[in-house]
């Protein structure tokens, strides 16, 4: 996880720094970094508790529109647990009772502004990515590939659309630096982050809610000279 979130705050600078040397336009945007908790719903989770890590890195463009877009990179983990798993008969499934969900998205966030000042803002957002994920026993083992602990025929893939769903507030300084609150669910097409499906609530998919606190730093381009 550490080695995950030091790449993606280096992306996230490295993209800053790229659009801080165009001079010819006049669009502002700004970038940052997050870290904050996400906090799983799942089959052996039911309602959401366990806090585990997430961390962001993350560009919006146009912040002076009321409709902008912007692209983020999410790394995260979470576990599941359940002791009292007793679904069937153990001696055929060996159904797991904890799981350990690492997982990495991109996506695509249009954003809508319910409040929008020069220097602070209130906005919605509604996601469209894709989510990649792994999920491990107690013993550090890929339950993926252990079969007897799902239902027949429950293959599954480790990658899933994401259509996160987040209310956001940021302000800036004076110097162009501030900070941005986040929550929200990322809400993953998937019903496997605890690696079960038809033996907990198939009804129901796998979510995530988060919270997230992020340092932004705000990028106004200079004219070009034909245009001063």
């Amino acid at each position: 996880m550490g080695k995950q979130a030091g790449i993606f705050t280096l992306i996230c600078f490295l993209l800053a720094f790229c659009v801080y040397g165009q001079e010819d336009s006049v669009h502002t945007k700004f970038a940052g970094i997050s870290f904050g908790a996400s906090i799983p719903r799942t089959d052996l989770e039911p309602t959401y508790k366990k806090p585990g890590v997430q961390f962001s890195a993350f560009m919006q463009f146009t912040p002076n529109r009321w409709l902008n877009i912007g692209f983020r990179l999410n790394v995260g983990e979470v576990q599941s647990e359940n002791r009292d798993v007793r679904f069937f008969d153990q001696s055929e499934f060996q159904i797991n009772d904890f799981a350990k969900s690492n997982y990495q998205s991109l996506h695509v966030e249009p954003s809508f502004h319910l409040i929008k000042k020069p220097n602070y803002s209130v906005y919605l957002s509604q996601g469209f990515g894709f989510l990649r994920f792994l999920v491990y026993d107690r013993e550090g083992n890929n339950l993926a590939n252990q079969l007897n602990s799902r239902d027949q025929g429950e293959d599954y893939s480790n990658f899933t659309v994401l259509l996160p769903t987040t209310l956001n507030a940021y302000y800036f300084l004076s110097n162009d630096f501030g900070f941005q609150f986040r929550t929200g669910w990322l809400n993953p097409q998937t019903d496997y982050l605890d690696n079960i499906s038809n033996f907990g609530n198939p009804e129901n998919n796998d979510n995530l809610f988060i919270l997230q606190f992020s340092i932004i730093k705000r990028f106004t381009l200079i004219k070009s000279a034909d245009e001063k």
